[in-house]
């Protein structure tokens, strides 16, 4: 995903604070209920379900969908492409 697909969930506004922001940490945890949402829910869903969460854990998944968390894992080398 791209911080475009962020963007067009939450707003550049949104994106840009929650970019800004101190997230929780990523777990496995995480990623999974990102995936499944993603995969069961419509935009619109998925969108406030994370709005929903508590601000570090919401700027956590706008990392996550942004593609800042993968972008970081690979410049650490902990993801290969």
């Amino acid at each position: 995903m791209t911080r475009a697909d962020a963007e067009a969930l939450w707003g550049v506004e949104a994106v840009g604070a929650a970019l800004a922001a101190h997230p929780d940490p990523m777990t496995s945890q995480l990623v999974d209920a990102v995936r499944v949402r993603a995969a069961d829910l419509t935009d619109a869903e998925f969108s406030s379900w994370a709005l929903a969460l508590p601000w570090p854990r919401f700027a956590a998944v706008v990392r996550l969908v942004a593609g800042v968390t993968r972008a970081e894992l690979l410049t650490m080398g902990a993801v290969h492409e």
